[in-house]
């Protein structure tokens, strides 16, 4: 199935979820998330129990530990214990890692630079949920904001382009056409993407992870990052995804596929209530990190 022509696009939907299911090989779930998923899935899961399951993957043990020692986080004492790191970091965090890591070679095989600028927009989104919290600890409270849980948003950020891994390896023939275009009409990548194959990475991305079991909070602004204003249910953090998206090409970090940096959502500045001194202030604190990327590596 390397390409989709008029009359397939009729039965897209059906064509999708064949294409979800068939994805437990793109990335390859490592065994170790699997009995991790089913272990956090109980009512009482054991952080001692999920340690030694993490401690047969002795590589994904030390991304983890680079990840919680790592300047995005700033703990003030470096973490040993993976135990300890799990606690840090929560279920969520630790599942997208460890599918992350899984993907890891793939999307540095896929296209390069896509790693480093879905790493960058983790850490991103993260600091702008940070800061957002800060602030309204402040002033009270944004009346769409609320308090936005950052580790959740690290999640979102780190995942949000991996349905590009979905049409690469399962649209071969069109993936290579869908960036050409882009490249030289200078458009974004998501409109292209949806003219050729009826569907775009955000979408397919959406239904990966949620295939995957993680919660609605990371799936569903991965799938309106790039239609923020379609957003029903966590429309505040698919803002914040979208933002650090923006950020992340606007500063030229990695390669998201997509040469053409549109301008910033006006949808966004309104949903999360901020000005362009916001901004500022968030890139004075992410900056400096774009030279932190290599900690998986």
């Amino acid at each position: 199935m390397n390409s989709l022509n008029k009359a397939g696009k009729k039965d897209s939907l059906d064509e999708l979820i064949s294409t979800v299911k068939k994805t437990e090989n793109i990335p390859t779930l490592p065994k170790v998330l699997l009995k991790i998923s089913e272990e956090m899935n109980g009512d009482n899961y054991s952080i001692k129990s999920i340690g030694e399951l993490m401690s047969h993957d002795v590589s994904l043990s030390a991304r983890i530990l680079r990840i919680v020692n790592s300047p995005f986080y700033g703990f003030p004492q470096r973490i040993y214990s993976i135990n300890h790191a799990i606690v840090l970091l929560g279920a969520n965090v630790l599942k997208s890692i460890i599918i992350s890591t899984s993907a890891f070679t793939l999307m540095k095989e896929t296209m390069e630079g896509l790693w480093e600028h879905s790493l960058f927009c983790a850490f991103t989104a993260k600091q702008i949920a940070v800061a957002l919290n800060a602030r309204n600890k402040i002033n009270g409270a944004n009346k769409n904001t609320g308090n936005i849980d950052s580790d959740i948003a690290f999640s979102s950020g780190l995942l949000h382009d991996i349905g590009k891994i979905i049409i690469a390896t399962t649209f071969k023939e069109n993936f290579k056409k869908i960036t050409d275009i882009a490249i030289n009409d200078k458009r974004p990548l998501v409109d292209i993407e949806y003219e050729m194959l009826n569907v775009s990475h955000d979408q397919l991305g959406y239904m990966l992870i949620k295939e995957w079991n993680l919660p609605a909070s990371v799936y569903l602004p991965i799938k309106y990052h790039h239609n923020v204003h379609l957003a029903d249910d966590y429309k505040t953090e698919a803002a914040v995804l979208n933002l650090a998206d923006f950020l992340t090409q606007a500063l030229g970090i990695g390669y998201s596929g997509s040469p053409h940096i549109e301008k910033i959502n006006g949808e966004t500045l309104k949903i999360l209530g901020i000005d362009i001194g916001f901004i500022k202030s968030v890139i004075e604190e992410i900056y400096s990190f774009k030279d932190e990327l290599y900690i998986f590596d």
